[in-house]
């Protein structure tokens, strides 16, 4: 599969997080892929993914540095990561998000790069 980048930077940082990763299944690909998109989330990878742990951090939706922007691509990859919608608590104590919605989500210049995330994280349904 061709992989859609923003810029050379992204497409860099992107192989770099997939050597660093736990593993490089579609999770991670996708996780890496998301994290090296925008500056904000590239400047605060450690804030928004634990590479040692191998777990998300949903507590970085509620830090003072994150844009509306970096809070979509932080969205979706806890989403794709294992289904999490709520807003920097823990799943089984929250609500789910209307901002996970596509519609909130998608209502940005990166849709074309989240669609790819997608595709990333769901191979199998790609290539029909």
């Amino acid at each position: 599969m061709q992989i859609l980048f923003i810029d050379s930077r992204h497409e860099q940082l992107y192989s770099e997080l997939c050597t660093r990763m736990k593993y490089l299944d579609e999770y991670h690909r996708a996780t890496a892929y998301l994290l090296s998109l925008d500056n904000v989330c590239r400047d605060h990878i450690a804030d928004i993914f634990d590479l040692q742990e191998d777990v998300i951090k949903p507590e970085a939706l509620c830090r003072a540095w994150q844009t509306s922007t970096s809070r979509k691509s932080c969205r979706l990859l806890f989403n794709l990561w294992n289904g999490y919608n709520a807003e920097g608590e823990p799943l089984e104590e929250e609500t789910p998000s209307g901002y996970y919605a596509p519609e909130h989500i998608f209502s940005c210049s990166y849709a074309p790069y989240y669609w790819q995330a997608i595709q990333l994280r769901y191979p199998d349904y790609t290539e029909r």
